[in-house]
């Protein structure tokens, strides 16, 4: 069985981009990070590895909070980076990515990383 065939998902990449910009208020420019609205890369096919995930649900008020970590595997050459935005194109979740990891010149994996909602600091 060929690689290209164990790809049996499509996944949007979102390159995370550094801003500098006002806050307001006549203060001076700060860094801010974002998402463009368009995908850096669109309809990249990919394979999310669902079993071999770890799932938690975390307890905590006033809500439970979902806590994901998912294998996403990757034709070589793909620019996927750390912190970019991964979103699943056939159920639309999205992911942060971890640091890509190159597998003998062959495929790339990244892990993901799903949260339910934000934390407080």
């Amino acid at each position: 069985m060929a690689f290209c065939e164990f790809l049996n998902h499509t996944c949007d990449i979102y390159h995370i981009k550094k801003t500098d910009s006002s806050p307001g208020y006549n203060l001076p420019p700060s860094p801010a990070f974002s998402y463009g609205d368009k995908p850096d890369i669109q309809a990249q096919a990919c394979h999310f590895g669902t079993k071999s995930a770890s799932m938690i649900i975390n307890q905590k008020e006033p809500q439970s909070i979902y806590e994901a970590k998912i294998k996403l595997a990757l034709p070589i050459g793909i620019d996927v980076r750390l912190n970019d935005k991964i979103v699943h194109c056939e159920t639309g979740y999205e992911y942060t990515a971890d640091i890509p990891i190159d597998v003998q010149g062959h495929h790339l994996f990244v892990y993901l990383q799903r949260k339910s909602q934000q934390e407080a600091l």
